[in-house]
This record gives structure tokens, C-alpha cells and sequence, in this order.
């Protein structure tokens, strides 16, 4: 039986790990270190013509003059990270079948967990504090701020959720949390503030959280959740990728078990 072959694209630590994991397996395996679809990517491409082609999570810059069919039509599956606008357009107009692993639930829940994770080895590299004892203030209910609160309760810490949604408001009351709502002006009281939501809110109405909290940490999604302009080194902490910065070996091995468990049905999908 042929075996697929695999393209797997990106910069993040667990892009490359993922690529080696591949190798491991005895899969044939062109990993391209690159943020960008660039020319020299589109020609990489046309010569190896591989069957699979793992996007990254954050979404590559085109700096060609636009995304070319020709380079997917030997592709039986593309598993994809974000989106931007532009690759949106690309594979809604071009019809090619794509796989957003992020939408994987268990990729998504276990993804969760190793950022909870990832934000402790953040905290204790920037601090070098203990963290049983500490005010945290963290924004948002979801996956990441349900597991992360868990995790620093578990630690003796003191976490409180401050939210915009009142669904969320309710389900932190309810599961034991202090918690309030997200309003301008709130204070944070020189506790550790940590941003969950993946949206740019922080607004000049939301300063007084710059300049109440001990540290800020935006651990939410890629660009972050600052609006203000003004520079803060020794506040405001960007951690957008906090598995792959931190955890690489077990984030790779978690997108490794979720794309291959997703071609198994494919001739040659079977990877060992």
C-alpha cells in the first residue's frame, strides 16, 4: 500500500515537532518552517505534491500575488488552524475540503487543559513566585478560564471571574467562583489579571485593570485583547501560544493523535 504523503507548514515549536512525530512513524514528511505562503512555499509544494497539508494554527501571511488552485490538487485532506479573510475567500471559492482541527472538541478540551498548563510555567518563569496564596482575576468562562480556575484552585490560589456574558456570570456563581462582571473602570486590586477572551477589548475604558493589577497576562487568542497604544513592559504579557511555547512535546502529540485518527479512512491513511 502507497503511503500518504504529508506537508505539514508553520513555525510554532509544535508544528516541527509534529513533522518529527510523522517521521517517526515512517511517514514520508516535508515540514516547511515558514509564516508565509510565499513563492518559494508554492514551489515546494508543485515538487514534493503531497496528499495531507497541516496548516498552522495562526494563519499564513500571502505575500504572493494570490493563492494558487494548482498547488492543492494533489491534496486528499487539509487540516487548518484560524482563518484569515483572505484563505476564507480561498477555500469557500475553491471548494477544497478542509478540516479545522481547532473545531475538534477533544482537540479543543485537551488543547484547554495544556494552556491552563502552560499559563503556570508562564507565571512561574515571569514571577518566580509561588502561586498557592496569590490573587488571580481572570476574564471570561470558557474551556481555558474553567480549566485554568480549576488549576489554581487546586494550588491554593484565589481566583475570581470577571465576565461580559450573564450566562457565564451565572455558571461561575454556580460552580463556587467569586465573580462579577466586566465593566469600565473595574479594578483589579494588584492580583494577577488573565485574559481569556479571544476579542480586542481592553479600550481606554478598561485602563483602570492596567494600572490596578500586579502582572497582565493575555493568554487568549492571537492578536491579544489590547486596543490601547501605549507600551507596557512591565505589565502587559503576550502568551498567545502557550502550549506550543511551553509544552510543545504533548501539544504536538495531541494534534499528531487528532489528524492522523481524522485520515485513517484515506488508502495509505494508516500511520503507525
Amino acid at each position: 500500500m502507497t503511503k500518504l504523503k504529508w506537508c505539514v507548514i508553520g513555525v510554532d515549536p509544535r508544528m516541527e515537532k509534529l513533522a518529527s512525530l510523522l517521521t517517526a512513524s515512517n511517514v514520508n514528511v516535508l515540514y516547511l518552517q515558514t509564516k508565509a505562503w510565499s513563492y518559494q512555499v508554492e514551489r515546494d509544494l508543485a515538487t514534493y505534491q503531497p496528499d495531507v497539508l497541516v496548516l498552522p494554527i495562526q494563519p499564513l501571511e500571502v505575500v504572493t500575488d494570490f493563492i494558487g488552485l494548482e498547488y492543492f490538487q494533489t491534496i486528499k485532506k487539509c487540516f487548518v488552524g484560524r482563518l484569515s479573510p483572505e484563505w476564507t475567500r480561498f477555500f469557500e471559492a475553491s471548494e477544497i475540503a478542509i478540516e479545522p482541527y481547532l473545531e475538534n472538541e477533544q482537540f479543543i478540551w485537551l488543547n484547554a487543559k495544556l494552556t491552563a498548563e502552560g499559563f503556570i510555567a508562564a507565571y512561574y518563569k515571569e514571577e518566580q513566585e509561588t502561586v498557592a496564596g496569590k490573587q488571580f482575576m481572570i476574564s471570561g468562562f470558557g474551556r481555558v478560564a474553567k480549566l485554568l480556575a480549576a488549576q489554581l484552585k487546586r494550588m491554593d490560589a484565589h481566583p475570581r471571574i470577571v465576565v461580559r456574558s450573564s450566562v457565564q456570570l451565572a455558571e461561575a456563581q454556580a460552580m463556587g467562583y467569586e465573580a462579577c462582571r466586566l465593566e469600565s473602570g473595574i479594578h483589579c486590586n494588584k492580583s494577577i489579571f488573565i485574559n481569556t477572551i479571544p476579542a480586542k477589548w481592553l479600550t481606554e475604558d478598561y485602563r483602570t485593570l492596567l494600572t490596578t493589577c500586579q502582572r497582565f497576562y493575555d493568554i487568549a487568542s492571537s492578536p491579544g485583547c489590547l486596543v490601547v497604544e501605549d507600551e507596557l513592559p512591565d505589565i502587559y504579557r503576550l502568551y498567545t501560544s502557550l502550549p506550543g511555547q511551553f509544552i510543545k512535546e504533548d501539544a504536538a502529540k495531541l494534534l499528531f493523535s487528532c489528524i492522523t485518527d481524522s485520515i485513517k479512512h484515506l488508502e495509505g491513511g494508516t500511520v503507525c
